[in-house]
């Protein structure tokens, strides 16, 4: 959109002076923004940065190799791949009268084999950034994509971000390593290096956003800087300070929030520099944590017992329930023409009945249901079909084969069931 305020207008302007990318800043950006790789089929490989092929019969496929045309040192990977096109971010950070500038250039890198490779760099943003946390951005034009810049379209002043993204332009790029930063940010502690945390969070968290932003970032404590501006909050503040008053310096901050997370699991007192500064991290905590699943799993153990109490508790109704209810049916046998029809007397028939068709007999507790009959329909002693009978109404619920299917004695057991049903009226009653 056309600059409206004095600021954008002024904005605008200082961006129309800012100089081209350097002939340097294009190589650091080619080195540093792709990993250097070379592809191996067989005894071919061929390199990711200059595209050339050779053949190497030391059979490593992994580790490190040397190019030998432009000499990178190149990771080994096993693939059939003949082209690599990969795209990543370039960040060149300056400053540019009262405001802290990030640009950032999109670049692609087209590799081909035995082919050289070429690269395309483009500038698709700037933030420009005041003293006081004030943000402007000129940018490309996107499509539907986040990062779908329209790389024809020309750079203007955008809104940054909405109510669902409100800072949309904030790009993780490679920071070209000489750096310039604003007075204040060298006096929060801002050098040249942004220690992994995205250039523009960092800045605007340096600026006042942020709590602890500054302190983390000059008392050295680079890991739970990253962690934190990450994060968005640290779960024991106070351990900062008693980790910079003991010079301990925290490497991993993830790591060391679980650590404390466990201490408080165990009840370990987290203003102790004994806890809190341990000599090594990970062994602390990994011992913390086989503690805790020591305890859990006996946890899980009681939990299971008690289960497994009530489970048979259940169990031992369900059956007197059931002995009750087939008491009427016991000895019940209806047969004709080779097949035998009798109901399952016991909890271990449904079991067995269930396990043999396939089917949910068991699982979905057909013992316990009221006014129902369960019958197993057998040709030759080998099991058929299940048969559900309504002792409400005496009819047919339904008959199931293997897999819930039928067999091809469906109909005739249908019929002899129908025409014995008098026979379980009289047993019922």
């Amino acid at each position: 959109m056309r600059p409206r305020t004095k600021r954008e207008r002024l904005v605008a302007e200082l961006s129309s002076k800012l100089p081209a990318i350097t002939e340097a800043q294009v190589r650091w950006g080619k080195k540093h923004c792709f990993p250097h790789v070379a592809y191996r089929c067989k005894d071919e490989m061929w390199c990711g940065d200059c595209g050339k092929m050779w053949v190497d019969t030391t059979g490593q496929k992994d580790g490190s190799i040397r190019c030998p045309y432009c000499g990178e040192k190149l990771e080994v990977k096993a693939s059939r791949k003949k082209k690599d096109n990969s795209e990543s971010y370039l960040t060149i950070a300056t400053i540019s009268k009262d405001f802290q500038v990030l640009r950032h250039f999109f670049i692609t890198k087209y590799a081909r084999k035995e082919r050289d490779t070429h690269y395309f760099i483009d500038e698709v943003c700037q933030q420009w950034i005041t003293a006081d946390c004030k943000e402007t951005v000129i940018a490309k034009a996107m499509n539907m994509g986040s990062r779908g810049w329209m790389h024809t379209s020309d750079m203007s002043i955008k809104q940054n971000g909405n109510i669902y993204c409100p800072h949309s332009y904030d790009i993780d790029g490679y920071v070209y390593p000489k750096v310039k930063v604003l007075p204040i940010l060298h006096r929060n502690g801002l050098r040249t290096s942004f220690h992994g945390v995205t250039p523009a969070i960092l800045i605007r968290a340096l600026l006042g956003e942020s709590k602890y932003a500054e302190m983390l970032i000059k008392t050295r404590q680079y890991g739970l800087l990253e962690f934190y501006m990450y994060r968005g909050c640290l779960s024991h503040p106070w351990t900062v300070n008693i980790c910079n008053r003991n010079g301990y310096i925290v490497k991993d901050g993830s790591m060391y929030d679980d650590y404390l997370r466990l201490l408080d699991y165990f009840h370990l007192d987290t203003h102790n520099a004994h806890y809190v500064c341990p000599k090594n991290l990970k062994k602390a905590h990994d011992k913390l944590l086989e503690r805790k699943r020591k305890i859990e799993a006996k946890e899980r153990a009681e939990a299971d017992r008690k289960a497994r109490i009530a489970r048979m508790k259940r169990m031992k109704v369900d059956i007197l329930s059931f002995i009750r209810k087939i008491q009427p049916f016991l000895g019940l046998v209806i047969e004709d023409d080779g097949i035998v029809i009798r109901p399952l007397e016991s909890i271990t028939q449904f079991y067995q009945e269930g396990k043999a068709m396939h089917h949910c007999v068991y699982q979905n507790e057909y013992y316990k249901r009221k006014d129902c009959l369960i019958l197993t329909a057998q040709v030759a002693g080998k099991r058929m079909e299940t048969v559900e009978i309504n002792l409400r109404t005496f009819k047919i619920i339904q008959s199931r084969a293997i897999c819930n299917g039928t067999s091809k004695y469906h109909e005739k057991i249908i019929e002899l069931v129908n025409r014995n049903m008098e026979v379980i009226r009289r047993a019922a009653s």
